[in-house]
């Protein structure tokens, strides 16, 4: 029987708790599953209140760590997922039913090793309000599936993924070795490192819902997405010295264009700044991926705004 390991990362997200796990304990498919919660060191009683709503549940799994941040919860997790297939979830989101069905289906139509659905088509709920008035307003359609060529020249541009839309084989997660710890958002280090190593199957469906009101989720900060977007991409650069110089180039002018348009709107510098002249060796394919030019593409984001960094 096929078998899904859910990695479930937690960071006081008691007020979430009832969505999070009616999408997990609704999800549809005759497979075998494995879940995986990992609490980051939360102090509002989420680990009280998850023991009290999970009692019962079989194949459960909790870990406990001292705060380290998304990236270190979810390798936590992948560590000790026993399932052929790895399915992320953040604490604060709520699977669609037909989640985990249809991107099981994605991967085994298609012969990808990863099937995520479209950002673009999440649907959103109100904490507070029952999980299945959310469900009421978004309907299951038939599964569209498109098969990727290129996934990584996507990657490069932009993420396009986060951890509640994908999911991918074991073999293929432990093979890319999971999120980069050096990173404190996980999203977009994981998904560059599967995108180099295979190409995705993409579901266009509604996959999961985020809640609507939620000023705590680290996505709300956009210094420090943004921040995390060019520190994951430069470092998986720098990781990588045999990539193919087409690769290499391009990441490095959509990190340099992130860190100039950040520095143009929020810091005030203009065409005669260092930012500026990054960005024009770039697209001259003359900005390396150095440790030097990580840090000062990176530095933007943390003059204007408190970013969190790892350990």
């Amino acid at each position: 029987m096929t078998t899904v390991s859910y990695v479930v990362t937690l960071y006081n997200k008691r007020r979430f708790l009832p969505h999070l796990l009616a999408g997990l304990s609704g999800q549809e498919g005759a497979f075998g599953r494995q879940i995986i919660f990992v609490d980051d060191g939360s102090t509002d009683g989420t680990v009280e209140l998850l023991k009290e709503l999970t009692a019962g549940w079989e194949n459960v799994v909790l870990l406990h760590q001292e705060n380290a941040g998304p990236a270190a919860a979810t390798n936590a997790g992948i560590a000790v997922a026993g399932g052929q297939f790895i399915k992320p979830v953040d604490g604060d989101d709520m699977l669609a039913p037909w989640a985990t069905k249809y991107l099981l289906s994605a991967i085994e139509s298609s012969g990808c090793r990863v099937a995520y659905g479209e950002m673009a088509r999440v649907a959103s709920y109100r904490p507070g309000e029952p999980p299945e008035q959310a469900l009421s307003g978004v309907g299951q359609e038939p599964i569209r599936i498109h098969r990727e060529q290129g996934s990584l020249d996507d990657s490069l541009h932009s993420a396009r993924t986060n951890p509640s839309s994908w999911l991918a084989t074991r073999d293929i997660i432990r093979q890319t070795r999971g999120c980069d710890r050096g990173v404190f958002v996980q999203d977009y280090s994981v998904e560059l490192r599967l995108a180099a190593a295979t190409d995705f199957a993409r579901v266009e469906n509604t996959l999961f819902f985020a809640p609507r009101e939620a000023e705590e989720r680290l996505s709300t900060n956009k210094a420090q997405i943004l921040h995390d977007c060019n520190l994951a991409l430069l470092r998986f650069l720098r990781d990588r010295p045999d990539l193919d110089l087409r690769f290499r180039a391009y990441g490095m002018r959509r990190a340099s264009g992130r860190a100039w348009a950040w520095a143009r709107r929020h810091g005030g510098k203009g065409m005669r700044s260092r930012e500026f002249a990054c960005y024009a060796l770039s697209l001259l394919g003359l900005l390396p991926p150095t440790k030097r030019n990580e840090d000062f593409l990176v530095a933007p984001f943390s003059a204007t705004s408190a970013i969190r960094l790892t350990a």
